[in-house]
């Protein structure tokens, strides 16, 4: 079976929607069976409890796996259809079956769904080359009022390189200036110093604390 690398890359399963898709549990993995091409070959996806997914396609007359959609440089018209049929699954898969995770943060996690249930507001990811980067903003404004950024420790004059998660929000100067301490709020990260500070996400200021902020923030932007 074929190792697919990116295929749940920043995606989280959900185990109950594969049971709907049709997928069944074998010894601690997932196993979904399908045909291609009208039944000339047969597919087959296992997704471990791991993350890890695999998949296979052997070929109905000969009973051998079939490898030659996997050949970029090499598929013909044949081997494209294959390839498009089996794609079309897997897309199909990864719609119904995985949900986006972006973030790994636990503290990330938790602010996204507060300011959902309390806002209604949604991440936007809106720069292409950084894909880990969203703001979120007011709708009734069409204004920011948080940005969630995923950067490097040494980004915020912190020891180590360590990739972690933080917040952006807008506050007033007077507040911005008392919360600076650089160990715990810092001068906000590629945004105004002035009226934004960042935040990391990784227990340093307790929830409630930049639920708090984020209220604040979501009012000035009104």
């Amino acid at each position: 079976m074929r190792k697919l690398k990116d295929f749940i890359k920043d995606k989280k399963i959900d185990l109950k929607k594969l049971e709907e898709f049709g997928f069944k549990l074998i010894n601690n993995s997932y196993y979904y069976y399908t045909s291609l091409l009208k039944n000339q070959f047969k597919m087959s996806v296992k997704i471990s409890l791991d993350n890890s997914v695999f998949t296979e396609i052997i070929d109905t007359e000969t009973n051998e796996p079939y490898v030659l959609h996997l050949l970029e440089m090499k598929r013909s018209g044949y081997s494209e259809k294959v390839y498009k049929a089996y794609s079309e699954i897997l897309a199909k898969i990864q719609k119904e079956c995985f949900e986006d995770e972006i973030f790994k943060a636990n503290y990330t996690k938790e602010i996204v769904a507060y300011i959902k249930n309390k806002y209604g507001d949604e991440l936007e990811f809106l720069w292409e080359k950084s894909p880990k980067n969203a703001v979120i903003r007011r709708k009734t404004s069409n204004k920011w009022y948080a940005v969630i950024l995923t950067i490097s420790k040494r980004k915020l004059n912190l020891d180590g390189d360590e990739i972690i998660e933080v917040i952006n929000l807008h506050n007033s100067p007077e507040e911005i200036e008392k919360l600076i301490d650089n160990k715990r709020y810092f001068p906000a990260y590629h945004m105004n110093k002035k009226h934004w500070c960042t935040i990391c996400l990784d227990g340093t200021v307790e929830l409630e604390e930049i639920y708090k902020l984020i209220d604040i923030s979501y009012k000035l932007t009104k």
